[in-house]
């Protein structure tokens, strides 16, 4: 399905030059030349991303981009500036007013391009985000697993479970709960600033459950430091009498009062380094079967990982 960019500019002119920039990719051009008819078309059909030029007649962008930011339904759309004023004040004033990007004519088409992509694809992200941690929810994570696997670049992926996080948030509160996913979220974007060449993406797919994508080279190491990280971390989650015995007493979900161990992960961690992995149902179906696995073992002691070394290749017969 075609993306929809907006242009509005009173030059017919500039029309033509960016309609022809976007020729051949999946951009949906629509133009106007006044900012009435601009603001008319917008709130009809709102559009994915907006070029604005501030000096149009009847309505000028300066006063569409107020009218825009006040309409709850339309706030939220990328706008960027086409300006032939590049002076600092210039960009300043128009950041204030609520822009998402400026762009000083003339401009490279590549440029131009690179920031229409670059708007769309944040706020997208933004408004996908989960709204406790911040980070891409479950929508931008399957849309950076396909991306990724566009590319035919090797990949892991990995899928996080926080282990007996639902006793510790019936008996701790929804707040201390809250604060156990902050806190791994922080852990897992911590992993990401430590492995910044292995192209780290982290996303909270919801509750306690996230998701996260590397090149494969370094995923057990990965997979370990998040482990420990998270084992070191876990404890001081919990007052002092839990977490010297180790456990804390609540309820299952069938009502029966048992013991619960302090809560780890279990990180399960699918690549295509032996197998196919060219769908993002596939990536899950792999990941969430290791997760059970881990899930299932005995007499473990505190976070685990284990990374897929299955192959889809048969061998000759």
């Amino acid at each position: 399905m075609n993306r929809k960019l907006f242009l509005a500019d009173d030059d017919k002119a500039f029309h033509r030059i960016i309609t022809r920039v976007f020729e051949g990719t999946d951009w949906e051009v629509s133009t106007a030349e006044d900012g009435v008819s601009a603001l008319e078309q917008i709130t009809a059909r709102p559009p994915d991303v907006i070029l604005l030029d501030l000096n149009m007649p009847l309505l000028g962008g300066r006063e569409l981009l107020a009218r825009l930011r006040k309409d709850s339904r339309l706030a939220m759309i990328p706008v960027i500036i086409l300006s032939g004023d590049d002076s600092p004040s210039e960009k300043a004033a128009e950041f204030g007013l609520g822009a998402d990007d400026f762009i000083s004519k003339p401009f490279s088409a590549l440029d131009l391009v690179s920031r229409v992509e670059g708007a769309c694809r944040r706020t997208r992200r933004m408004l996908g985000a989960n709204p406790l941690t911040f980070l891409p929810g479950g929508p931008a994570i399957e849309e950076e697993a396909a991306a990724r696997i566009r590319t035919g670049a090797k990949l892991a992926f990995f899928y996080i479970d926080i282990d007996n996080f639902k006793s510790f948030n019936d008996n701790y509160g929804y707040l201390n709960g809250d604060n156990a996913i902050k806190q791994a979220a922080a852990l897992l974007t911590g992993i990401q600033a430590e492995f910044p060449a292995e192209d780290v993406f982290v996303g909270h797919i919801g509750g306690d459950d996230f998701a996260m994508m590397a090149a494969p080279g370094k995923a057990e190491e990965m997979g370990r430091a998040i482990a420990e990280k998270f084992d070191a971390l876990a404890p001081k989650l919990y007052n002092r009498e839990d977490r010297e015995r180790g456990f804390i007493v609540s309820k299952d979900r069938m009502g029966n009062t048992r013991q619960f161990p302090l809560m780890t992960l279990s990180i399960a961690i699918a690549t295509n380094e032996r197998r196919e992995l060219d769908h993002y149902a596939k990536i899950v179906d792999i990941a969430s079967e290791i997760k059970k696995h881990l899930k299932g073992l005995k007499d473990r002691a505190g976070s685990v990982f284990l990374k897929d070394r299955r192959t889809d290749r048969k061998d000759p017969a």
